[in-house]
């Protein structure tokens, strides 16, 4: 069956159904009211279906035909962009805008001169018709610029100048004018030096060593004001994704002490650099640095990392001199054993990379008491010349006081505190000499209770 005939099938069947309808609802309103039919009721129907009968054809050729159905695409694209826009070129014929960062261009500028004082953009206010408004700002097919072509050395006021903005609108700058100084550029001398970029782009175990650069020293030329301002001029090598030894022409720039670029003309504008990728490494132990100070009546008896080393990488005269990786533990409020994660490792200078960046920690704490031990022998020391030693009085004994965890205080007993004096060179009579004393466990603190000296006679055998 035809595309036609079987439109025409559709628009009959259509037309049938709805003439029915008229036809019982008019046979209806006889039967309720057959003395007075409503003939007016009944014409308006007939128009209803012939105008419904009409729409329904004119659809079904508006369809059927591709030049119509572009037509109607047209159409519903025109109000799309109405309804995005939200007629505002309609609604409103005359409206204002601000454009943003508008470059400026600088024009007829001598090379031998260089140009301050002018910003890199500009702020445009745009006035006028809404719909020129809107076509300005999609085509950016403006320019804002300065032309210096004929002005002398030294400081000038010049004025902005526009084009290709269409002369239905106002446009207005902010700056509209600005004070500008030429300068007359002089040539200078730098030592080149290098810097490394990009490089969080390159896996940080390994090191880049510049082997060789082609040029040790660049001519830069600017105005003297702008040769003031450079403290370094320095070879941007690229770093990333580089796994093995490379080489590349590297570009020039300099620098000021904040490490701003300055713009300045470079010769050469790059360099020739060769450069050595080395992934070096070795293992150190990790070391706790206590922060802060504990409760005085508490006290960290012992402790256990996650991991006790830690693989460190970077250049081989670098790392070689770490000894070991520390990390900062924070015990001002620790008052009983507890577990610490995430601790970070301190990185030293030096170092590019861990094998792991955090460690937990557990601490075995204790409360701190102090207790008193009496008669602790007084060894003596150094008795070289194997003379006599003797104590005056009731000397040879001491009495400590010792401060520590309650669990390793009560695990202490007089053999593990020693009292010494030294007799070395000492002649032979009667001295008064100094008491040392000490307990074989570093983290405990001894004090001593009784005389700091005691007597002794030395005598030969």
């Amino acid at each position: 069956m035809s595309p036609k005939k079987k439109n025409r099938d559709i628009q009959d069947s259509t037309t049938d159904f709805f003439l029915k309808v008229i036809k019982k609802e008019k046979e209806k309103t006889v039967k309720e009211n057959p003395l007075k039919e409503n003939t007016n009721y009944t014409k308006t129907l007939d128009k209803m279906g012939r105008f419904y009968n009409y729409i329904n054809q004119t659809l079904d050729k508006i369809l059927s035909n591709r030049i119509s159905v572009m037509l109607l695409s047209l159409i519903m694209t025109v109000i799309l962009f109405l309804s995005i826009s939200g007629g505002e070129f309609l609604s409103s014929p005359t409206s204002g805008t601000t454009l943003e960062n508008v470059p400026i261009q600088i024009e007829g500028l001598d090379d031998n001169y260089e140009l301050s004082g002018v910003p890199r953009n500009v702020q445009v206010g745009l006035i006028g018709p809404s719909l020129d408004i809107y076509t300005t700002r999609l085509s950016k097919n403006y320019e804002v610029y300065v032309d210096v072509s004929g002005l002398s050395r030294g400081e000038h006021t010049i004025s902005l100048n526009t084009r290709n903005f269409p002369s239905t609108l106002t446009v207005m700058l902010v700056p509209d004018t600005l004070k500008v100084k030429l300068s007359p550029k002089v040539s200078a001398t730098y030592d080149l030096g290098y810097r490394f970029v990009n490089e969080d782009k390159m896996d940080a175990k390994y090191s880049v060593n510049v082997k060789e650069m082609a040029v040790s020293s660049v001519n830069v030329r600017a105005s003297q004001e702008t040769l003031n301002r450079i403290a370094k001029v320095e070879a941007c090598i690229d770093v990333s994704e580089k796994t093995e030894n490379f080489s590349q022409d590297a570009p020039i720039k300099a620098y000021d002490s904040s490490g701003k670029e300055v713009k300045v003309e470079i010769a050469p504008t790059t360099v020739h650099v060769v450069c050595d990728v080395d992934s070096y490494q070795k293992n150190v132990p990790i070391k706790v640095n206590y922060v802060g100070v504990m409760p005085g009546n508490y006290q960290i008896v012992n402790y256990t990392l996650s991991q006790s080393d830690v693989t460190i990488y970077g250049a081989k005269k670098s790392i070689d001199k770490i000894q070991a990786v520390y990390v900062d533990v924070n015990i001002e409020d620790v008052t009983q054993s507890t577990s610490i994660g995430n601790l970070s490792l301190k990185k030293a200078e030096g170092i590019n990379k861990l094998s792991v960046d955090t460690v937990s920690i557990t601490l075995e704490v204790d409360k701190v008491i102090s207790k008193t031990f009496d008669k602790i022998p007084i060894k003596v020391l150094n008795n070289s010349s194997k003379n006599k030693v003797s104590f005056v009085g009731k000397g040879q004994y001491v009495s400590v006081n010792v401060i520590g965890s309650e669990t390793k205080l009560s695990a202490l007993t007089n053999d593990n505190i020693q009292a010494t004096i030294d007799v070395h060179n000492l002649s032979l009579g009667t001295k008064k000499v100094n008491v040392k004393v000490a307990v074989d466990d570093d983290t405990l603190k001894i004090k001593l209770l009784s005389s700091s000296k005691v007597t002794i006679n030395i005598e030969r055998k």
